[in-house]
């Protein structure tokens, strides 16, 4: 029973925060490549930095309200 429990907690959730950051990576990388192969400055220097920010900013933000929540129920009790 604990081995199953361990899987779940290790489970990764692909449709959450963890799918957006591995498809942030993809993205990025295409957008790199495509910028630095057709020597693109605004897409290297300006567009692709903004995505970067934009994305993680937005996990990082989510992680901050599942803390705040779980934090705000653990008062309750």
């Amino acid at each position: 029973m604990d081995n199953k429990k361990e899987k779940d907690e290790l489970k990764v959730e692909w449709l959450g925060i963890d799918g957006a950051l591995v498809l942030l990576y993809v993205v990025l990388a295409a957008i790199y490549s495509y910028g630095i192969i057709n020597r693109i400055d605004f897409i290297v220097g300006i567009m692709a930095p903004f995505i970067a920010i934009a994305i993680t900013s937005g996990a990082f933000i989510k992680y901050c309200t599942e803390v705040a929540s779980f934090s705000k129920g653990k008062k309750r009790d």
